[in-house]
């Protein structure tokens, strides 16, 4: 099954000069983990409806796809983020099938 993760930063603490080379390597190993097909930070956007665009002001910092055999497993592997202990929130969402 394949599965959207969108990463937030809801609060928490930036991630510390002298912790984040090492940060990034966590990181990279975690994305290796999840072996995503898509990894893609964001930044910055429009909001979109049928009455107006206007500056995005969500709070989507990434989104990543992958495969897991089931919710479960995807949470569980959500969970192994290097981030979270920085303050990020992952949504773990799962492709819908048509």
């Amino acid at each position: 099954m394949k599965f959207l993760l969108l990463s937030r930063h809801t609060g928490g603490r930036e991630v510390p000069e002298n912790e984040r080379e090492q940060n990034v390597k966590d990181l990279m190993e975690w994305w290796s983990l999840l072996k995503a097909s898509t990894a893609l930070p964001v930044s910055g956007g429009k909001s979109v409806t049928s009455e107006s665009t206007e500056e995005y002001k969500g709070e989507v910092e990434g989104m990543l796809v992958f495969e897991a055999e089931s919710i479960d497993q995807a949470v569980e592997m959500a969970k192994k983020s290097p981030g979270l202990k920085y303050g990020w929130t992952h949504d773990v969402l799962k492709e819908m099938t048509m």
